[in-house]
């Protein structure tokens, strides 16, 4: 009998092969190849899914080159302890869930595979896949050696069973929960990333995929924490997370990236960023991202300071669905630019920044004190009567104070990050706009000297708008107010030209 004693103590029943001391799944590589060379692959194949048809899911110790659960239906949990397996593939299989404790693999593949959970703890594993799989409660990838973790399209399925913290009106993680924690020498973690060679490679197993990439990915919370990336220095310039189409909470923490942090696509919820660097950049593209009224003021605020980029932020086509985490995104993003030197994309997500800042105005509230508190006398039907006046009044106030901000501080300049604009304005507005003005209403005189064309009616718009007043023309009527009108704007828009102008081109 084999000779393999599991911690339990007990001894393994199986009968021994001949010439070893050991089972055909207990044996090691190095004796089998010896005793029955390319054979002992066979033997193992055999032997692991004859234990498989008899419905035995817990492997202990086991040594296996290629070990395959493919269309298998399971209540009990698949478990592997202390084993060395160099490619484990489980496809096409619903089952109550994985567990690998302290083993060493080379390849996890889990394709098209339904399960309520998925624990990998103490184990060496050069490449993790999960493509397509469903899952109930939650997946983790913990205290582990891992160098790729390739997961696409994965989706959490909500049950009806729910955690006791629900009960209570608490949230709980534990359900719908993507954990990759304390994971060492990882070299790159992808969610929906595109991988050709494991396309190859699981063709050349017999299994077709079309498209690994199809659809987005979907969990309660994705956190990312305590990780340790490889810090050989040819992956430094490389892309060392990459997320893709992610719908959900994303949580990073505790980690110091060598390389670059990329996210495209997809619904961000809530994004937590807490002591995370990294070395080089983060990207956001077609990222929308989404908050809550408790999130921005508890964790936002914080945000600029847990957040450390050495390279830059770049922001491209991304949604926010409030104006107080776009200021805050764009402030990290301008910030980075400015730190590196480079003031023109600096500027650009200022002007972003200051349009999130002009959205606020409209939901801003005023501070002061309650009516109940102003005016005791009143009545309750009184007091929430004056409450919606002061409400409204607010709301036009600060609508109107908006307005007037984009008006003179946004259409003239940007915000300051555009000194083309205030010279194309006065360039039109003086000798298009206000000549017509002046020429259609007939409101400027002469001192004897008869206004022949339109060419006259342009001179002394100019005149009036750098305000030197010749004299020889002078409005009338109507046009007294169109020229006064013209004297600002002409004053307001050089002093804007060479505020801007002198910041752009003189810090």
């Amino acid at each position: 009998m084999c000779e393999y004693v599991y911690e339990n103590g007990q001894r393994c029943g199986t009968k021994a092969l001949k010439g070893s001391n050991y089972c055909s799944l207990h044996i090691s590589f190095e004796e089998g190849e010896l005793l029955y060379g390319e054979k002992i692959k066979k033997i193992k194949e055999r032997a692991f899914q004859k234990k498989l048809e008899r419905g035995i899911t817990y492997f202990e110790g086991v040594y296996l080159y290629d070990a395959r659960i493919s269309n298998f239906k399971s209540d009990k949990p698949i478990v592997f302890k202390n084993s060395h397996i160099k490619t484990l593939i489980i496809d096409n299989s619903e089952l109550a869930g994985v567990t690998l404790y302290n083993c060493t693999i080379e390849n996890l593949i889990i394709f098209e595979t339904t399960l309520k959970t998925l624990l990998i703890r103490h184990s060496t594993i050069f490449g993790v896949n999960i493509l397509k799989v469903r899952f109930y409660i939650s997946m983790y990838l913990r205290d582990s050696q891992i160098r790729y973790i390739m997961m696409n399209s994965f989706e959490y399925i909500k049950s009806e069973e729910k955690p006791s913290e629900e009960e209570y009106g608490e949230r709980s993680h534990l359900y719908g929960r993507v954990e990759l924690f304390n994971l060492q020498g990882v070299r790159k973690i992808g969610i929906n990333s595109r991988y050709p060679l494991l396309k190859k490679f699981l063709e050349e197993k017999g299994i077709k995929v079309a498209e690994i990439t199809k659809k987005h990915a979907r969990a309660e919370i994705l956190a990312i924490s305590s990780v340790k990336f490889d810090e050989n220095p040819r992956f430094k310039r490389q892309v060392r997370i990459l997320i893709k189409y992610f719908n959900g909470q994303l949580l990073m923490e505790n980690l110091s990236i060598p390389g670059h942090v990329q996210i495209v696509g997809g619904r961000i919820k809530l994004p937590e960023f807490v002591h995370v660097v990294i070395y080089n950049n983060l990207v956001f593209k077609k990222v929308h991202f989404y908050s809550d009224t408790t999130w921005n003021l508890t964790v936002l605020p914080n945000l600029v300071a847990e957040l450390a980029v050495y390279g830059y932020i770049l922001i491209e086509d991304c949604y926010f669905n409030n104006p107080y985490i776009e200021e805050i995104f764009y402030r990290l993003a301008r910030t980075s630019w400015e730190k590196s030197g480079d003031k023109e994309k600096a500027d650009s997500y200022y002007y972003y920044e200051m349009i999130a800042r002009r959205k606020q105005k409209t939901g801003r509230y005023s501070i002061g004190l309650p009516v109940k508190f102003r005016f005791p006398s009143l009545g309750i039907k009184s007091r929430l009567k004056l409450n919606k006046t002061r409400r409204k009044t607010r709301r036009i106030v600060h609508s109107l104070e908006a307005f007037l901000e984009w008006l003179l501080a946004d259409i003239t300049c940007k915000y300051g990050t555009d000194w083309k604009r205030p010279i194309v304005i006065w360039i039109f507005m003086v000798n298009i706009v206000f000549p017509t003005v002046f020429y259609i209403t007939k409101s400027v005189a002469s001192n004897g000297v008869p206004l022949k064309s339109f060419l006259d009616y342009e001179y002394f718009s100019i005149v009036t708008a750098t305000t030197l007043g010749y004299g020889d023309l002078h409005p009338i009527g109507i046009g007294r107010i169109f020229a006064s009108a013209e004297a600002i704007f002409g004053m307001f828009m050089w002093a804007v030209f060479l505020t801007v102008f002198a910041r752009k081109y003189m810090r």
